[in-house]
């Protein structure tokens, strides 16, 4: 009964979907154009190729050793808008900002996984398939470009529930998640963690007026991580929605350059 009450509140929410949409986004690039569908996988698909916009921040050089932060964008948004809640972020890291695998007909916003029924098990292989297409694409990056420590995941709604998703399924691809009003549906809880097996730090931040992806599913899955291991730490929000505000920006930067000088500094 709490799973359905989880999936029948999502349902609604991204129906809404005012996700972190900031307004018309910038064209995009000319190069490489996204496909305007993609369809569902199916079990044992290959694993799309996800294109991304490459950012230098805090002055650093694109051939410079520096930490990478995977920033990943909501349901209806697009990199070039979400690269503006990061303006500001003052740590010398390689931003990359990748787009979602799908293609919203209706505004050309992308989202990364469809929303179909949301039946527990097509939520968690929505969620899957897009961790797995993101953790290819940091492995790329990781082989490619000079970087310090692994990878951080940050992101907000589809990208803090992927970010979630990343430390649970990939947790050697990334150093930290860092999601915001996400959550981990119930079958991606991990029931157990075998020792020795890495367990990237997780600091979430979520409104608790959140109607979208309600704060119940942020913090059973913060309760859940905890339980077998990770250190899992949820920041609430008195009277915050579905939007990133002042103060849970301020704090989720705040978070973001901590973690970049820890990948920094190993």
């Amino acid at each position: 009964m709490k799973t359905n009450m989880l999936l029948s509140g999502l349902l609604l929410a991204f129906a809404a979907m005012a996700c972190s949409r900031d307004k018309p986004a910038e064209p995009l690039p000319a190069a490489s154009p996204a496909p305007s569908t993609l369809a569902a996988p199916s079990a044992g698909a290959v694993v799309p190729r996800i294109r991304y916009i490459e950012k230098m921040t805090g002055g650093a050089e694109t051939t410079e050793s520096v930490p990478v932060v995977v920033a990943i964008h909501g349901y209806g948004d697009r990199p070039e808008s979400f690269a503006r809640s990061l303006a500001g972020l003052s740590a010398r890291a390689r931003l990359i900002l990748p787009y979602g695998m799908f293609v919203r007909e209706s505004d050309g916003g992308f989202y990364w996984f469809a929303l179909g029924g949301f039946e527990a098990q097509i939520l968690t292989e929505g969620m899957t398939h897009a961790s797995n297409a993101l953790a290819s694409m940091i492995t790329e990056i990781e082989k490619t470009r000079p970087i310090q420590g692994r990878p951080i995941v940050t992101g907000f709604s589809q990208g803090g529930m992927l970010s979630f998703t990343l430390a649970v399924l990939h947790p050697d691809r990334i150093g930290e998640a860092i999601p915001v009003a996400g959550m981990l549906p119930p079958p991606l809880f991990p029931s157990s963690w075998p020792m020795g097996r890495i367990a990237p730090p997780v600091v979430a931040f979520h409104g608790d007026a959140d109607d979208i992806v309600r704060i119940a599913g942020a913090r059973d899955t913060i309760s859940a991580l905890s339980k077998v291991g990770f250190s899992a730490k949820l920041t609430e929000y008195p009277n915050v929605p579905h939007a990133i505000y002042p103060d849970m920006r301020r704090d989720w930067m705040a978070a973001i350059e901590s973690a970049v000088k820890r990948a920094a500094n190993p």
